[in-house]
């Protein structure tokens, strides 16, 4: 069976591919836990299957996703609200979550511990801001080597909610770099991909609240990384919650579900991943998959 997937081809076969229709498909997630039902590769996992499945039927060629680099302020174990549990799942020290603090401009706070020993040589980005240009600058560097496989259309596909602004930012970055060697000729075309938000047509509770190891993402993983979800590991009492389900500012490990939020506890309690069900996982990646088939007619056809 002939390949998509980038690393796994030769050369003959990525130059068929590419003069058949030159698009590359590049997916941005993360390593997040997900609680004890979903694998923590899961914000790749999806989108990558979206973008393998997706050259398989429009055309063009997948390349392995960008995982590692991400921002950990952003990330579910260094949230404030479910960083013991995390750590009791994985056995690791609460230190090593409560070492980033909590992103800014939220009613929980956790600053950005000082360092307290010797000052390193070259320091690895640690704050909010550092690590974000870090993580664009390698989605930027990734992108200008898609490029320089000769491919002239390149669609980024975050996984990860926080991602879109980092891929905006890198795409950005990319275009100002080709210019500095013209050797490289013209930028690709390029273009970044949410699939979260027209799912949200699809799954109208996903307008109510943002979502994490919960029934939709749970489902289309189990689609999208078959036997990666393990649903034995759930609480069976429904009264107990999820670890990882939701967060700050509705759902906190210690006082459960916000009463402030009780005007969307329907929602909250239909989404619970305990609802997970593999062929409502399948209808919503054919759904996401046929607006994504949309928007590569458009991004194909579209004048430079």
């Amino acid at each position: 069976m002939e390949d998509v997937r980038f690393d796994r081809m030769v050369p003959a076969q990525i130059r068929a591919r590419r003069e058949a229709c030159n698009l590359a498909y590049l997916p941005v997630g993360s390593l997040e836990w997900h609680g004890p039902h979903m694998p923590l590769g899961t914000d790749y996992l999806t989108v990558t299957h979206l973008a393998e499945e997706a050259a398989w039927r429009y055309g063009g060629v997948a390349f392995p996703p960008i995982c590692y680099g991400d921002v950990r302020f952003y990330l579910q174990e260094c949230r404030a609200e479910w960083r013991k549990t995390y750590a009791a799942e994985m056995g690791v020290p609460t230190e090593y979550p409560a070492a980033f603090g909590y992103y800014p401009g939220e009613e929980v706070e956790c600053p950005l511990p000082p360092d307290d020993g010797d000052p390193a040589a070259e320091g690895l980005p640690f704050s909010l801001q550092d690590q974000g240009r870090f993580f664009s600058l390698l989605i930027a560097k990734t992108i200008l080597a898609v490029h320089l496989y000769g491919f002239r259309h390149i669609l980024v596909m975050p996984g990860h909610g926080p991602n879109p602004a980092y891929c905006e930012r890198a795409l950005e970055v990319y275009r100002e770099n080709v210019g500095r060697r013209g050797a490289f000729g013209e930028p690709a075309r390029t273009r970044s991909w949410f699939y979260l938000e027209p799912a949200r047509e699809f799954e109208p509770l996903l307008n109510n609240h943002w979502i994490h190891a919960d029934k939709w993402e749970g489902s289309i993983t189990m689609v999208a990384a078959p036997g990666t979800v393990h649903p034995e590991h759930l609480p069976r009492d429904p009264a107990r919650l999820v670890p990882a389900y939701l967060g700050h500012p509705y759902i906190h490990e210690d006082t459960g579900i916000s009463p402030d939020y009780k005007h969307i506890r329907f929602s909250i309690e239909a989404l619970d991943p305990r609802n997970m069900d593999e062929e409502y996982g399948r209808a919503q990646v054919e759904a996401i998959l046929g607006k994504l088939g949309e928007v590569i007619a458009e991004f194909m056809q579209a004048e430079e």
